[in-house]
Order: structure tokens, then sequence, then C-alpha cells
């Protein structure tokens, strides 16, 4: 566990998705922070159906998120 109490994940995404979820970073935002924020945003919890139709607001984050599930299937050899 982190120093705050809290448990951590690592999550693996490509260059281009990790730049643009940078871009849309506030100061002093974490990724954490940015995700949570970007989820809370329509009252989401963490759920996937709620995180899409949270997406489905933000034509830019829907692709994103779309392009980093895509990304995930490679790498752990998912099928749908």
């Amino acid at each position: 566990m982190g120093r705050s109490g809290r448990s951590y994940r690592s999550l693996l995404v490509t260059r281009e998705v990790y730049e643009r979820l940078r871009s849309l970073k506030r100061e002093g935002e974490s990724f954490s922070d940015l995700i949570a924020r970007l989820m809370e945003r329509s009252g989401a919890d963490y759920g996937l159906e709620k995180l899409a139709g949270l997406l489905s607001e933000n034509e830019e984050e829907a692709r994103l998120f779309e392009e980093a599930v895509k990304e995930a299937s490679k790498y752990f050899g998912w099928t749908s």
C-alpha cells in the first residue's frame, strides 16, 4: 500500500493514449484523479456500463477508451 493507505495498480496504455490522457490532466492532477474526475462527471461508478455512458458524451474520450481497451485486449489475449 502507498503512504496514503491506498492500494495501487498499474495500467498499460500506448504512448498515444498516455499523451492524450496527459493532455486532459489539470495542473497538479494525478492520472488517478483524472480518471476519477472523468467518471464522476456523469455520476458513474466504476462499472464499465456506466463508464461507457460517460464516454458517449465526449467523442474524443470515447475514442481514447476504445483504443485502450483494444490495446489491453491484444496484450492480454482477450477475445470478444
